[in-house]
């Protein structure tokens, strides 16, 4: 096999890596909003680290967590209730690296967050990795909370709605490579 094949082959893998890993972050982001409370976790390694530095949930504290077991009670309120398309977390200028070898991929990425009286943002920035499944995963991950407010007054103008509106049940539809 020539060189320049062999450079277009390890280009298209590559892309295809960033396709899957942009996959991953979105069913991460999927997966809270819909309130799928296991697929959250599985977004995750065994033993992944993340930080979420001036968590607003915990009065601007900064967070550290280390292993799955460690991250659940974070995202357990997620899986509370009735799943159902509701809104939540948005995410924007989404920058993915993988690395040459195909073994991790940093992630970069801003992020707003809504609830029913207010917003906040800041960004996603941290590494995936393959698992031996080939599902992409989050092995560090800071969600660094930088921006927010609340409104004393607010109108609901929309309720969640079930997961018989959506015609993947809630779910984001998956890259899979031919």
């Amino acid at each position: 096999m020539s060189d320049e094949l062999q450079a277009l082959k390890a280009r298209i893998a590559r892309l295809e890596a960033k396709e899957a890993v942009l996959s991953a972050f979105n069913r991460y982001l999927y997966s809270l909003d819909t309130g799928f409370g296991d697929e959250i976790l599985d977004c995750y390694t065994d033993d992944a680290v993340l930080d979420v530095p001036n968590f607003p949930g915990a009065g601007g504290d900064d967070l550290h967590f280390e292993g799955r077991a460690e991250i659940a009670p974070l995202y357990a309120p997620y899986a509370e209730g009735q799943k159902g398309i509701r809104g939540g977390h948005h995410s924007a200028n989404i920058a993915i690296n993988v690395a040459p070898d195909l073994n991790s991929a940093e992630v970069s990425a801003y992020f707003m967050t809504n609830t029913a009286n207010g917003v906040q943002g800041g960004r996603y920035e941290g590494v995936m990795r393959p698992g031996t499944d080939g599902q992409w995963r989050w092995q560090t991950l800071a969600i660094t909370s930088a921006w927010g407010w609340q409104a004393k007054d607010f109108v609901t103008i929309s309720e969640p709605v079930g997961l018989e509106y959506s015609p993947f049940g809630g779910r984001h539809v998956a890259y899979t490579p031919s």
